[in-house]
């Protein structure tokens, strides 16, 4: 289970490497572009935080999210904050918003034997059916977005996406076995970073993932303030972008619809 201490991924040089390498080995390229701009916010881990404050800004704006649980993360105290319980699950599927898998433990993936990556991410889903989540998602994301190409093909049948940490928009060919998204945050380059892709994929229509962890007043360096999400929330619903948690958009997507 993560820890304070331990929240972040590998530094090592042969972990650098893996992270250049494994991006540009596709194992499920996305069949389709959008014909509509979309784009998702997501939550990742994820804190109370994120689940009383972002789930208030998104419903404000009539948009719904994507959580990303690890289930060994659930009631602990971590850099984040306080984390989501039981109560927060059902809170937010009641509410319409979106419960994804995100592995038990919270290890990173690239760093580990395939065979345990599995076995941690199947303990994820079976705990969190455990917490009557009334769990059965197609949607995945990988601790800190860290993988392997052998983790992301076998993920490319259990799920419809996988989700990663690398910018950018998707479109046709970009891999939904890591998705790419966009980090939001309190500093002035990201809060840019962040309005210019609403711009562009406004301008050419793809999906555009936003992620963050927790929603508060001096939040930690992985999440974001109340005042910064709902400036992002209030661009991306301006834009008139179909604004949709992740499964809908990926069937949004297949389904050609517009």
């Amino acid at each position: 289970m993560a820890t304070a201490g331990d929240y972040a991924p590998s530094r090592s040089l042969p972990a650098r490497l893996e992270r250049r390498r494994v991006q540009w080995r596709k194992a499920a390229p996305l069949a389709r572009t959008p014909d509509r701009p979309i784009i998702t916010f997501t939550f990742d881990d994820f804190p109370k935080s994120a689940a009383e404050a972002g789930a208030a800004i998104l419903e404000a704006a009539d948009a719904r999210a994507t959580y990303y649980a690890a289930s060994g993360l659930a009631g602990t105290r971590l850099v984040l904050g306080e984390m989501y319980d039981a109560g927060d699950l059902a809170r937010l599927r009641a509410s319409g918003h979106e419960i994804a898998s995100h592995t038990h433990s919270h290890a990173d993936c690239a760093r580990r034997p395939l065979a345990d990556s599995l076995a941690d991410i199947a303990q994820g889903e079976t705990n969190l059916r455990a917490m009557h989540a009334g769990h059965d998602t197609r949607q995945f994301a990988y601790p800190f977005g860290e993988t392997t190409f052998a983790l992301k093909r076998s993920l490319a049948g259990r799920y419809d996406c996988a989700r990663g940490i690398l910018p950018g928009i998707n479109r046709k060919g970009s891999d939904r076995a890591q998705l790419r998204a966009i980090e939001l945050g309190d500093d002035l380059s990201r809060i840019v970073r962040a309005l210019d892709a609403i711009r562009e994929v406004v301008r050419k229509p793809g999906w555009l993932i936003f992620y963050t962890h927790d929603v508060r007043e001096n939040p930690s360096v992985y999440g974001v303030s109340p005042e910064t999400l709902q400036q992002i929330v209030s661009a991306a619903r301006a834009s008139r972008a179909d604004i949709l948690p992740m499964q809908a958009a990926y069937a949004r997507i297949m389904a050609g619809a517009t």
